[in-house]
């Protein structure tokens, strides 16, 4: 046993995830050891989650509940493996065998390694070796002050000699040198070194003990932030868990709720504040982490001591009960989030006048809040419950008159909401996915509301003339999946301070009244449905898009852990946020992915747990990029009763309109070139997507297009109809067809049953961005890349040389269930695929041929992926001859 231990700051955890990292990486070539395993033990210690850290990162499932038998399987299971167990960040001594660590003997060649600011807690755990990470050299100090400033600043006369002392004045403290560094970025002016060299010495020595002379270097660049909405920034990430990855836009959406940010249209403060992130992050006062931020434990530490007894930060430990009220006293910000509180008592009735942040979310378990909670929170402003289960919020809410974010997202217990009329300061107010079947009483009387979300399915209706009232709305999310709620297009209309709508019309009369009036103002963001009451469609993004996020929950069949799901899924690449509900074993997921989620599913059922993916939604601005999208269904959209459409939709998709033949029916279509993602499904009077047959113009509407959707599209026959005398065949320069998609980046065609060639050779040549190709359920599907054409201009002379087509870009081929299908390109061409690593092809038995030269096919010693190559049924392979002559010796590793 090892144990690495220093002062906090001096790069302990650095040290280990470098080497952590290495092990990794050697052990895929020489398996050294069987499991590397990490895990993060933070400041509050709870055995319970720390044994279940363990189990997760070994994929043991089901621990038992008693801490002594979590304990022995724990232990079973590591002395059966020979491993690395690296724990990081270790406060407190505790007893190996207790918690299910068996001590490593030389004999069965484990090692245990931890990291943590005592060596007495390194010798209690039992460590033989203990590894002091010292401070850092002077040149090493003063090459890593210069790897953060610059060393532009060497160039500066006089400065040689400040630097130094500045550098001294860190003490060899690696983060401390980050961070001052951070901060004196870009200065060359040698005043303010040597003011910012007086400014840093104070800082130093107005503190004494360890810790707080590291936390006077670092408040020193705290200090020199200077604009105290920026510092007040900077404190507010203190009130995540410890070691959380705090979600960007999530972060800026509370700035704006406490006024940090000041004032202006919606997308000037989100820009003001990934500004302020990003200064933060190049200060090195934060950390990178993805797309989101980290606090540095001792950063946070820092904080939460510089804010003592005004923050009360009690997030993400296992908190059951909130503290009692004498320790409310004083405070101005708390956080409770992420806990495990189940009610709030009538005793519990804290004096806190001068409290103005309460953050109460994501304790799921929660279900009942007295009355008396709120009595004397008469400075309350932000007031977070979302994902609690609570049925009811307290009359008591309606009191707080100061109160300027109210947020209840997630809470689908909830039913009541008491009247809001005296809250007259609101300026948001989030309902999203409650249980509320009616809109709250007094929400006419927000005249300052600017952020409104009502997207629920149990909403039952929307009261005429509350939206005219609402003037200052800047988000407004009003789209429910039930028809009942009906939006006037002209109320609508009247929000001139919109930047962020979305809503569904059931009458096109409506629809159109609202296009029209955005018209020349753009919106930075919305969903709009055009959807008849008795209309289907799926508000869902697709699967590749220009906002690939997904709301959805997992319900858990039968005996599942909770705990080890949750680990799996939130370990997923893009997932954002998970939330549990315990009582129903619910899973809640945020995520930002490529793949549909049902992946998931597919991951899950195969390390043995039984889930149901079940309330898939499309998470909604502000959380989302930017995005444009129309959802027509149901609804003439022909040249007899055009539809209006806005001219910088990015996503359109059509469902169930069968009076229209192809898209270029509609005016809009004639009227556009910035569309990216267009889908048509359920559509049965399509017969071309687009008819080029009465123009003689290049077609510029899909010259953006992305990703192209076609489903369930019984009369579709052709991608593109041209003018019989300029035909697919013809070579002539003027044809309109080159180009239209030669920005394609992923094509999915199901069940069309009347498609019998899918590209045009002419047309194919455009595919060069294509990435991904999916075509499933075409009965009648020949050819994916005609060569009637082709055998066309040969015939009669004798040309038989066999040509290369190359898809540079293409990743991602899926062929099924295409019982005609004979050929993907004609006998005398081969089709390069550079990128390819992903194949399957299902029930294609007609198929005889692969005409693709893929990467695992180079004469190279160049690595390929690990991909698979899926294959329905084995006998199709076998029969099936490749151009390549050992291709399927060459692909037989990646064959399942």
């Amino acid at each position: 046993m090892v144990g690495v231990c220093g002062m906090g700051g001096i790069g302990k955890t650095t040290i280990m995830k470098h080497i952590y990292n290495q092990l990794l990486e050697e052990t895929k070539s020489k398996p050294l050891f069987e499991k590397i395993i990490w895990v993060t033990v933070s400041q509050d210690f709870n055995i319970t989650r720390f044994q279940q850290d363990i189990a997760d990162a070994m994929n043991i499932e089901d621990l038992p509940k008693p801490e002594q038998k979590r304990a022995a399987v724990l232990r079973n299971e590591l002395r059966q493996i020979r491993h690395v167990l690296i724990l990081d960040d270790v406060w407190e001594g505790f007893v190996l065998e207790k918690v299910g660590i068996p001590i490593p003997i030389f004999s069965n060649g484990s090692r245990l390694v931890l990291t943590s600011r005592s060596n007495v807690v390194c010798r209690f755990i039992g460590c033989s070796e203990i590894v002091e990470v010292p401070p850092l050299s002077n040149e090493e100090s003063m090459n890593l002050f210069l790897a953060h400033t610059g060393r532009g600043i060497l160039k500066v006369p006089s400065l040689e000699e400040i630097l130094g002392d500045i550098v001294g004045e860190c003490d060899g403290l690696p983060l401390a040198i980050a961070v001052i560094a951070g901060s004196m970025k870009g200065i060359y002016d040698v005043v303010e070194w040597r003011n910012a060299l007086t400014e840093l010495g104070d800082h130093v020595t107005s503190v004494k003990g360890t810790d707080k002379e590291i936390y006077g270097r670092l408040k020193f660049s705290f200090d020199r932030l200077e604009d105290s909405n920026i510092q007040n920034c900077f404190l507010y990430c203190s009130l995540y868990p410890e070691d959380y990855r705090i979600p960007r836009v999530e972060l800026i959406e509370y700035w704006i709720d406490e006024g940090f940010l000041e004032r202006g249209n919606r997308q000037q403060l989100h820009d003001r504040g990934h500004t302020i992130l990003n200064r933060l992050v190049n200060n090195c006062l934060l950390e990178k982490a993805g797309d989101d931020v980290k606090m540095h434990d001792v950063m946070r530490d820092m904080t939460l001591y510089i804010k003592h007894p005004y923050f009360m930060v009690k997030a993400g430990t296992g908190l059951k009960e909130l503290p009692g009220k004498q320790e409310w006293k004083d405070v101005e910000r708390v956080s409770f989030m992420m806990n495990m509180v189940s009610e709030i008592p009538p005793s519990l009735s804290p004096n806190c006048e001068n409290l103005s942040t309460l953050l109460l979310q994501n304790n799921e378990s929660l279900e009942r809040i007295s009355e008396s909670f709120f009595q004397h929170m008469h400075s309350l402003s932000i007031l977070d419950l979302s994902y609690t289960s609570i049925e009811q919020l307290p009359n008591s809410v309606s009191t707080l008159e100061t109160l300027n974010a109210l947020v209840l997202r997630g809470c689908k217990e909830l039913r009541y909401v008491p009247s809001l009329e005296k809250l007259k300061a609101l300026r948001k107010l989030d309902l999203r996915g409650t249980g509320i079947e009616k809109v709250p009483k007094g929400l006419e009387m927000l005249a300052n509301l600017t952020y409104l979300n009502l997207c629920t399915e149990s909403l039952k209706e929307l009261p005429i003339a509350i939206l005219p009232r609402l003037s200052c709305l800047q988000c407004s999310v009003l789209y429910v999946k039930l028809p009942s709620v009906k939006m006037n297009g002209l109320e609508a209309a009247r929000l001139r301070k919109l930047e962020v709508f979305e809503g569904r019309f059931n009458e096109l009369i409506d629809f159109n009244a609202y296009i029209k009036s955005i018209q020349g103002r753009e919106l930075t963001s919305y969903l709009l449905v055009m959807a008849s009451p008795k209309a289907k469609f799926d508000a869902r993004p697709l699967v590749e898009g220009l906002n690939n996020a997904f709301f959805f929950n997992f319900e858990l069949l039968g005996d599942c852990d909770v705990r080890n799901v949750f680990k799996i899924v939130a370990g997923h690449q893009g997932v954002k946020t998970v939330s549990l509900t315990w009582g129903e074993k619910k899973l809640e997921v945020v995520c930002e992915m490529e793949r549909d989620p049902a992946t998931f599913v597919e991951s899950l059922k195969k390390r043995g747990y039984g889930v149901q993916l079940v309330d898939v939604q499309e998470q909604e601005p502000p959380f989302l990029p930017r995005k444009r999208v129309v959802i027509l269904s149901g609804c003439p959209i022909g040249k007899e009763d055009p539809v209006e459409l806005p001219s910088d939709v990015r996503c359109l998709r059509i469902f169930e309109c069968p009076d229209i033949r192809s898209l270029s029916d509609m005016p809009f279509f004639q009227q556009t070139n910035k569309l990216g993602f267009c889908s048509i499904h359920h559509c049965r009077g399509i017969e071309y997507v687009l008819d080029l047959s009465s123009t003689s113009q290049p077609c510029n509407s899909f010259q953006n297009l992305e990703l192209l959707w076609l489903e369930n599209l019984d009369n579709l026959h052709m991608l593109v109809k041209v003018a019989e005398e300029a035909s697919v065949v013809s070579t002539s320069s003027s044809l309109p067809m080159p180009g239209i998609f030669s920005h394609l980046e992923s094509f999915v065609i199901k069940g069309c049953p009347n498609m019998k060639q899918l590209f045009p050779c002419k047309l194919a040549h455009d595919l060069q961005n294509l990435k991904k190709l999916v075509v499933c359920h075409c009965v009648q599907m020949e050819e994916i890349i005609s060569s009637e054409e082709e055998e066309e201009r040969h015939k009669g002379k004798g040309i038989n040389t066999r040509t290369r087509f190359s898809l540079p870009q293409l990743q991602e081929l899926v062929l099924a269930y295409l019982p005609e299908l004979k050929s993907i390109c004609s006998s005398n061409r081969a089709v390069i695929c550079d990128s390819l690593w992903d194949i399957e092809v299902r029930e294609c038995m007609k198929l005889k041929r692969m005409p693709l030269y893929l990467p695992h096919f180079r004469d190279t010693h160049q690595s390929v992926p690990s991909e698979d190559i899926c294959i329905s049924p084995r006998e199709w392979w076998e029969s099936v001859e490749w151009d390549y002559p050992k291709a399927k010796e060459v692909l037989r590793p990646w064959l399942y």
